[in-house]
């Protein structure tokens, strides 16, 4: 099998259509061979009763006849002699040569046995090869094609001669096989047509149900699906609303009350915020204030995460370019960041304010290891890809996938003037999947990390 060939299908249509046709084909091949074995055993019939309706018809002939001599009819030799003929590969009927010799006897007392036996022209003697005696008036031995079938009846009588026919098999004819393709052909046209439309109606609502979820998710808000097609599909349909339902109410109570933990804590620590100004020692009251925007940091990452899985912003058609020149102005401090020009125009359905949240981000991380970053967008038709290529030293092999673990960061410390929250790369990688994309990271062959933000179009 050629390497990444892939002959059974993926798709439900698909492999139910193969089957179908597989089976079809196995059906039509059995049905092929039952026709012509039947085929085959009508032509050795055939050819017997004409071959003992012949001797029958010729009985005055042959009891007038010599030894040694040959009479011809048309499609028929008959050889009269003293001696049997047993050409070699030459294999008995004895049922049909019962048939036959039955009504010969009945009629010609004198017919003492009669043997029936098939097998190659070639194997006769010479003079049983007649070229005149082919059934069709045309040489039995034709040039260049294999040497047909004959049947040969051998009658032997009282009197001690032997009476050899020899009549040619009616030969194998493609028009059975044609019209066994065109009854193929007219099945699989009958067959496979209706059940395709079957089952793409069939599988509409699974396509439906396969879009919301890769497009809008479990929890989009958007109207239950209408149950449509099969009982098991229906009931399939009804169970992913009645999830999609549950899933909601249990994001809106966790909202709730990421709602009232933001509150309850934001609160207090604004209070410490305040109390913190009367602080006389200039230097501690600094580091005070430092814990307390540390904090009140963490818990706005902590919040933005958690409700990723339910964001009331709506999703717009939006310029990713002009997206990302937003970002890069609002971050660029003392020309440490550009932006890579770019022919093409890349729009996505996206939401922007999610969206520039990580790309800030990650261009946040670039600046803080790499000191200098460069933008560039690009797009396939599928997914819009932002890169982000930094100049600092790169990651290790384990630290590319580490990092996104939530408060992981490449370097150890908990100072947020060095480290950050640990939540940065966590929050754009969920971003970027909830926009059916990801984030990757990757070591750039002339040095520093390269981030792609991937999203859908």
């Amino acid at each position: 099998m050629i390497r990444g060939l892939r002959i059974f299908p993926k798709t439900l249509t698909g492999r139910i259509m193969l089957v179908t046709a597989l089976g079809v084909l196995l059906v039509q091949g059995i049905n092929t061979v039952i026709r012509y074995q039947a085929f085959q055993g009508r032509a050795i019939v055939e050819a017997a009763s004409h071959l003992a309706a012949t001797v029958a018809n010729q009985m005055e002939l042959i009891d007038a006849g010599a030894k040694d001599s040959l009479i011809r009819k048309r499609k028929v030799a008959i050889w009269i002699t003293d001696r049997a003929l047993q050409p070699p590969g030459f294999d008995s009927t004895d049922e049909l040569a019962e048939r036959v010799a039955a009504p010969l006897q009945s009629i010609y007392p004198q017919v003492n046995s009669v043997r029936l036996s098939k097998g190659p022209e070639r194997n006769l003697p010479q003079y049983m090869r007649d070229p005149k005696f082919d059934h069709r008036g045309r040489p039995w031995i034709h040039r260049g094609k294999t040497p047909r079938e004959v049947l040969l009846l051998t009658i032997r009588f009282d009197d001690g001669r032997w009476v050899h026919a020899v009549l040619g098999v009616r030969p194998h004819y493609s028009q059975p096989f044609t019209l066994i393709a065109i009854e193929t052909l007219l099945i699989y046209l009958a067959v496979m047509i209706p059940l395709l439309l079957v089952i793409r109606q069939m599988s509409k609502p699974l396509r439906q149900l396969n879009q919301r979820l890769a497009h809008e998710g479990l929890a989009s808000g958007a109207p239950p699906i209408e149950p449509q097609g099969p009982d098991d599909i229906r009931s399939l349909i009804d169970s992913f609303n009645a999830a999609e339902q549950r899933v909601n109410a249990m994001l809106t109570e966790k909202d709730v009350m990421l709602g009232a933990i933001g509150h309850d804590l934001k609160t207090p620590l604004a209070s410490l915020r305040v109390r913190i100004e009367s602080v006389d020692d200039e230097g501690e009251r600094s580091k005070m204030a430092a814990s307390v925007d540390e904090m009140v940091q963490i818990l706005d990452d902590i919040l933005v995460l958690a409700r990723l899985g339910k964001s009331s912003e709506a999703a717009v058609l939006t310029d990713i370019g002009a997206l990302v020149e937003m970002v890069v102005g609002e971050m660029d401090d003392g020309g440490r960041l550009s932006v890579a020009d770019s022919d093409e125009k890349c729009r996505a359905t996206v939401r922007p304010v999610l969206l520039r949240r990580a790309l800030r981000n990650l261009v946040s991380n670039a600046l803080q290891y790499g000191g200098r970053a460069r933008v560039a967008e690009r797009c396939d038709g599928a997914h819009v890809t932002v890169d982000i290529d930094d100049e600092g030293p790169g990651l290790t092999p384990e630290q590319l996938t580490a990092v996104f673990e939530p408060f992981a960061r490449a370097e150890g410390s908990r100072n947020r003037a060095t480290g950050g929250t640990g939540l940065g790369l966590t929050i754009a990688r969920a971003i970027a999947r909830a926009h059916g994309g990801d984030v990757e990271l990757r070591n750039r062959e002339g040095g520093g990390l390269r981030a792609s933000l991937r999203i859908r179009q």
